[in-house]
C-alpha cells in the first residue's frame, strides 16, 4: 500500500512539472512590419505575392522555417550613390508582443540615355544587410527564440530587388504554469514531505 502511495505521489510530481513546462503545439506568429527608405530608393509590396502587413505566418514547430517576400526595392530617380533601407517588425502573436529591426544598403547608379536624361537603377549585387540575422526572444518567460534571416533576390533585366525574410522557430518558450498544474505539483511535494517526515519518526 505504501509503495503504491509513493508511486502515485511521484506521478503527481512528474505530471505537475511536465504540465508546467511542456509546449509541444505549433506556434503561430503574427503582427505588422513597416519599411523605411532613403530618398534614392522606393519600396512596394502591393500584390498577393508579398507577406503583407498585418501578417500571420504558417504555424511553426521547432526547427521549421517559412520564407516570404517582404518588399521590392527600386530606384526612385532622386539621387545616386549608396542608399539605405530598414524594416521594423512588431509581433503581437504570440503574446506578449515583441519586435525587431533590420536594415541594409543599396547602391543606385545613373545611366545616361540621351539629351541629358538618365535611367536610375540599383546596381546588381549591391544590396548589403547590416544585421541579416535577427534573433528574437519571446514568450511569457522570454526564453523562446525566433530567428529572422533577411535575404534578397535580384532580377537582372529589370534591376529590381526583392527582400525576403526567412522565419525559423529555434526554441519553444517555457509555458507559464496553470493554476491546476501548480496545485498538482504542490500536492505531490506535500505528499513527499509527509512520507519523509513519517519515515524519520519511525527511524
Amino acid at each position: 500500500m505504501k509503495r503504491i502511495f509513493k508511486i502515485i505521489v511521484g506521478a503527481m510530481v512528474f505530471g505537475g512539472a511536465w504540465a508546467a513546462t511542456a509546449h509541444a503545439d505549433p506556434i503561430t506568429f503574427g503582427g505588422t512590419y513597416t519599411v523605411t527608405t532613403s530618398s534614392g530608393l522606393s519600396a512596394y509590396s502591393d500584390s498577393a505575392s508579398y507577406l503583407g502587413s498585418p501578417f500571420t505566418l504558417s504555424p511553426l514547430n521547432v526547427g521549421q522555417s517559412v520564407t516570404d517576400n517582404l518588399f521590392t526595392l527600386s530606384a526612385s530617380q532622386k539621387s545616386a550613390g549608396e542608399q539605405s533601407f530598414s524594416v521594423a517588425f512588431d509581433f503581437t502573436k504570440p503574446p506578449p508582443s515583441f519586435g525587431a529591426n533590420g536594415s541594409g544598403t543599396a547602391k543606385v547608379n545613373k545611366q545616361p540615355l540621351f539629351f541629358g536624361f538618365y535611367f536610375d537603377y540599383i546596381q546588381n549585387q549591391s544590396i548589403h544587410f547590416v544585421n541579416p540575422l535577427i534573433k528574437l526572444n519571446f514568450g511569457p518567460n522570454n526564453d523562446g527564440e525566433l530567428d529572422i534571416n533577411l535575404l534578397t533576390d535580384s532580377f537582372i533585366g529589370l534591376q529590381l530587388h526583392t527582400v525576403e525574410a526567412r522565419f525559423t522557430l529555434v526554441k519553444d518558450p517555457t509555458a507559464v504554469p496553470e493554476p491546476g498544474s501548480l496545485v498538482l505539483l504542490g500536492t505531490g511535494l506535500l505528499g513527499l514531505c509527509l512520507i519523509s517526515r513519517r519515515n524519520r519518526r519511525r527511524a
